[in-house]
C-alpha cells in the first residue's frame, strides 16, 4: 500500500510539473481565464476577482495566479532571445532540475520522473528538445 501512495503521489506531481510548465508556455490567450475575460491578452486582470462565478474561479485558482503573475514577469525581461528561452518546455526542464536541487533533491531523479510520465501518456519529450534545439541552432547561426 506504501509503494502504491508513493507511486500515486509521483504521479501527482509530475502532472502538476507538466501542468505548470504547458501553461507557462503557452500563450495567455490559451488559458481558461483569458476565454472567461477575466485576463486580457497581456495577463492583465480586468475583473474583479470577488464577482466571479465557481467555475470562473477556478480558472484563476491560486495554481493559475501563479502562472499569470510568472508569465507577465517573464514579459518583462527586455532580451527577447532570453524570453523566449524561458518559455520553452527544455528550459523549464532545466529550471525544475536546478530548483529540486536547490531544495536537496536529486535533479536528475526529477527530471527522470517528469519525462516517464509525459511519455506515458504520449507526449514526445526527446522530440520537443530535439526541436528545440535545432530552432536554437538555426537562430544562433542566422544571427551571426
Amino acid at each position: 500500500m506504501i509503494n502504491e501512495t508513493n507511486d500515486l503521489n509521483k504521479v501527482v506531481s509530475a502532472f502538476t510539473v507538466y501542468k505548470f510548465i504547458k501553461l507557462i508556455s503557452s500563450p495567455f490567450t490559451s488559458m481558461d481565464a483569458y476565454k472567461h475575460k477575466i485576463i486580457d491578452a497581456k495577463g492583465k486582470f480586468i475583473r474583479d476577482l470577488d464577482t466571479l462565478d465557481p467555475v470562473e474561479k477556478k480558472s484563476v485558482d491560486v495554481f493559475n495566479r501563479l502562472i499569470i503573475n510568472l508569465k507577465k514577469i517573464i514579459n518583462k525581461i527586455p532580451d527577447p532571445k532570453l524570453k523566449a528561452q524561458l518559455k520553452t518546455f527544455p528550459t523549464a526542464m532545466v529550471l525544475l532540475r536546478d530548483e529540486a536541487e536547490k531544495l536537496g533533491g536529486d535533479g536528475d531523479y526529477v527530471l527522470n520522473e517528469i519525462t516517464q510520465y509525459l511519455n506515458s501518456v504520449g507526449v514526445d519529450i526527446d522530440n520537443i528538445e530535439l526541436n528545440w534545439l535545432f530552432d536554437t541552432e538555426i537562430g544562433e547561426n542566422n544571427d551571426r
